[in-house]
């Protein structure tokens, strides 16, 4: 049999920018993964279009998301309908953007007859033609309807540069980041009167909530590897299918028992990626998902692994998915140009070392392409090199056996303390409508983590939560003032959702984006009453990291100069709740961990007494 090679694998690589295979990632233009998966933000568009008070709608968010596939989508279903993934209406589509996207001329209609005109980058405009471009596309012509695809960066510029009256701005665009913040405060994606909106895709997630084989990991990978069978045919009459590790990443990844449940383990660690506050755009995710299913390997450097030895299988095990996810053999500058990789290495399940894991790993039953043990070497260890090497190599084995344990593994207990988080669980069960609300374990070391990062360290559990006077929240001595004591009944710990809908409850504004993009949880909130009835709740947001470092913090680690900048924003959070209109002559100081009084007595003598 010949050497084959795979049309598909030559495919899949193309989504690899730091791969010459990439061709300047043409993907986005033709056939792209983006373009066919059934996203909910397609569906808002088809009825927002559709709603007459509409004139202008804005997709903004970091490049990579995928604005202009969600343009061309948009255009398919209208002209083509029920055919709309046909690769030729696609293309035609593409064609029509690269045309008509500046927003000249109408692309296409909507199905009530509407001119629809679409800006397919504000970027293409300096920001005083974009101000002048954004002003037009609010009142389109003929009562039309606009959609503007704009990065978040070029997006504020212009409407900076609309507002500025001395060059001649309107200050009309400014409605547009009004909508946009609203969003970020209140979870709206319109503005009152429903004539803008803003789709801020900051908030898509390539791993949403719900079912574990749901969003766009788990769509993408079965696409590959299970739903086109046909595609991977010339593998299976291909001389070195036994030693490809490429073959080897597909069948575990479609394997009909255990597949499911890797794919499901490689969505986990996305959705952890993103709750730890970082924004995985469509583009990273399908880069990396490709790295990871071909391992960075092609086809043509197979062929040569084997035409050296046929037999040969010491080389493949760092090209397996397990460990290809992480891109230990990418360069920083690769990893540059696809940041996810940077967080997903600081989950990288193989750097945590856990007892329970380890004592159980045994590289007998890693599989053919496992790496050797250093244990199994007979040469004598005579040097300091020598030993080096050999503690190098065992740590490579534990890393690779951790990282295949951890996806091969059905228990799902421990997940993200495997991830090294020991907090995971308890985030995301304060999106859990069911749990049970007389537990305040994650309230109460929330509360203890915001004393720790103001320098309070108190033993046990408590009733109240101290806030310190804000001068003395960084740098303090032995004593500080506490300026409000919290009694713990009245705080509450939210998911993102539930404090948006409590920030809108006033102006009877109910959120919409998680409706709108696909959703994932990636932040909570703990609510602290104000120190007047009159006003609003203090919150205090943090994501998974933050939340991990006020965990950690509440058990007693200090690492104030390591994490300054982040005990600065906290600290910039709790100030709202310092309570300046106290006038009793009573100052409350805490020395040490001792609380005691200071009160003003005749004579202006200071007397202190235990609280």
């Amino acid at each position: 049999m010949p050497l084959e090679v795979n049309k598909h694998v030559q495919r899949i690589r193309r989504y690899q920018p730091f791969d010459v295979d990439s061709a300047e990632m043409v993907y986005e233009r033709a056939d792209s993964a983006q373009s066919l998966f059934p996203v909910v933000t397609l569906d808002y568009l088809l009825q927002a279009i559709e709603r007459p008070t509409t004139k202008t709608i804005v997709l903004t968010g970091d490049a990579g998301h995928g604005k202009t596939s969600l343009c061309a989508s948009l255009l398919a279903k209208l002209e083509a309908g029920a055919e709309a993934n046909s690769p030729e209406v696609r293309k035609a589509v593409f064609r029509e953007l690269s045309e008509g996207g500046d927003a000249i001329r109408p692309i296409s209609r909507t199905r009530t007859g509407r001119p629809l005109y679409v800006l397919r980058d504000l970027s293409d405009f300096s920001p005083q033609a974009g101000a002048h471009k954004l002003v037009e596309l609010l009142d389109p012509p003929d009562e039309g309807v606009a959609i503007i695809c704009a990065n978040e960066g070029q997006l504020r510029k212009c409407v900076a540069e609309d507002d500025n009256s001395g060059s001649g701005g309107t200050g009309r665009a400014k409605v547009l980041v009004k909508t946009l913040t609203d969003g970020i405060i209140r979870g709206q994606v319109s503005a009152p009167d429903g004539a803008v909106t803003v789709i801020n895709l900051n908030y898509q997630s390539v791993a949403a909530d719900g079912d574990p084989n749901d969003g766009f990991i788990p769509w993408v990978l079965k696409q590959w590897t299970t739903t086109q069978w046909a595609r991977w045919k010339p593998c299976e009459t291909c001389d070195a299918r036994d030693i490809c590790p490429i073959r080897a990443n597909r069948d575990e990844l479609s394997d009909p028992t255990r597949g499911p449940q890797r794919r499901a383990a490689i969505r986990e660690v996305f959705a952890a990626a993103e709750r730890t506050g970082v924004v995985v755009t469509t583009r990273q995710a399908l880069s990396v998902t490709s790295y990871m299913l071909t391992g960075g390997l092609s086809c043509e450097k197979v062929h040569v692994r084997y035409q050296r030895s046929h037999f040969d299988t010491s080389w493949q095990a760092p090209h397996l998915y397990h460990q290809a996810l992480f891109g230990d053999r990418l360069t920083q500058q690769q990893r540059h140009s696809v940041p996810a990789f940077f967080a997903l290495r600081r989950l990288d399940p193989g750097r945590v070392s856990r007892r329970q894991v380890d004592d159980q790993l045994d590289p007998d039953t890693a599989g053919r392409f496992a790496p050797v043990d250093p244990s199994s070497n007979l040469q004598k260890v005579r040097t300091t090199r020598d030993v080096e090497k050999q503690a190098n190599r065992l740590r490579g084995l534990y890393a690779f056996l951790r990282r295949a344990d951890f996806f091969n593994s059905d228990d799902n207990n421990d997940r993200f303390a495997r991830m090294g988080l020991q907090a995971g669980d308890d985030f995301v069960s304060v999106q859990d409508n069911t749990r049970d609300l007389a537990d305040t374990t994650v309230r109460d070391r929330f509360l203890k983590g915001l004393e720790a990062a103001q320098g309070i360290h108190r033993a046990g559990s408590n009733p109240d939560f101290f806030l310190l006077d804000p001068a003395f929240f960084t740098h303090r001595a032995r004593a500080a003032v506490i300026s409000r004591r919290v009694p713990s009944k009245g705080v509450q710990v939210v998911d993102q959702i539930t404090q948006w809908r409590a920030e809108g409850s006033h102006a009877g504004v109910v959120p919409e984006m998680q409706d709108v993009v696909e959703w994932l949880n990636r932040a909570i909130y703990i609510r602290i009453p104000a120190v007047n009835s009159d006003q609003d709740a203090v919150s205090v947001e943090a994501d998974l990291l933050r939340f991990e470092l006020l965990t950690r913090w509440a058990a007693g680690l200090r690492s104030e100069v390591q994490h300054e900048a982040e005990i600065r924003g906290l600290s910039g959070s709790l100030a709202e709740l310092a309570n300046s209109s106290n006038k009793d002559e009573e100052i409350q100081v805490l020395v040490g961990n001792v609380m005691r009084k200071l009160m003003i007595d005749v004579g202006d003598k200071i007397r202190s007494v235990r609280a």
